[in-house]
């Protein structure tokens, strides 16, 4: 992401614009809402300088604006990028409540696939992901491919969420899952040992899709412990809606 910065220092507020509704929502999904992101920039700031990110796109009446203070500061990739690391302050619940309601907002809301027939068979599809609105995206972007009728499914789609291997497992011993989505880091529970697990448990038959940043230990960490596929973040929905489609087709041939 390339900031552009504008007004001064005691201000620090800096304009993010995006092509369309799905890269804001995206983008907040999988990294302002997790606590941070990098920001590539060549504007000067200092450790623990306060900023605001505006976020905006075509169609809004105002930016969306997302508090944050500045925590790292160099350089990344290759090659090297300069930037600051940003974490946004959303511990306040009020807040965060806020600016939720506001992304989620955001275009055309995504509702339930629906089937054309009470007779088909229903593709479930789990979710297990800590960050609920990150989840809620992946589900939204699932449900409005389904529904265009991309990859000639053989029933309606239904996703379903949950934020605790426990409640996943408890789902899992009551309905059948046709593919199951996890995030492979998060402080509340070990991705890999949840893969690890239910893979003993189900076999090969459940298809899982461990999804994390690219870094090499974790892809070999998930595809050891069992993971049918390594998607890599920031994930591109095309790219997992197709491999949720070769995996279902697979499963019917």
């Amino acid at each position: 992401m390339r900031e552009n910065r504008q007004f001064d220092r005691a201000t620090a507020v800096i304009k993010v614009n995006y092509s369309d509704h799905g890269a804001l929502k995206m983008d907040y999904a999988q990294n302002i809402s997790r606590g941070g992101l990098f920001l590539a920039t060549d504007s000067e700031f200092e450790l623990g300088q306060d900023i605001e990110l505006h976020l905006n796109t075509h169609g809004l009446d105002k930016a969306i604006a997302v508090p944050g203070v500045v925590r790292w500061i160099g350089e990344r990739g290759a090659p090297p990028v300069r930037g600051i690391g940003v974490q946004f302050k959303l511990d306040n619940p009020e807040i965060r409540s806020r600016i939720d309601r506001m992304v989620d907002a955001v275009g055309e809301p995504v509702r339930s696939y629906l089937a054309e027939t009470m007779e088909a068979v229903s593709i479930q599809i789990f979710i297990l992901d800590p960050n609920d609105f990150a989840a809620q995206m992946y589900a939204d972007g699932i449900y409005k491919m389904a529904r265009r009728g991309e990859g000639d499914l053989t029933g309606p789609v239904e996703v379903s969420r949950f934020t605790s291997p426990g409640d996943l497992r408890k789902t899992l011993e009551e309905r059948q899952c046709s593919a199951l989505i996890i995030e492979l880091k998060s402080s509340d529970f070990d991705g890999v040992e949840v893969i690890r697990t239910l893979r003993s448990e189900y076999g090969e038959t459940l298809p899982i899709f461990a999804i994390a940043r690219p870094f090499p230990r974790d892809r070999y960490a998930a595809l050891e412990a069992g993971a049918t596929a390594f998607l890599n973040k920031p994930l591109q929905m095309r790219t997992l809606y197709n491999t949720l489609l070769i995996c279902l087709q697979e499963g019917e041939g």
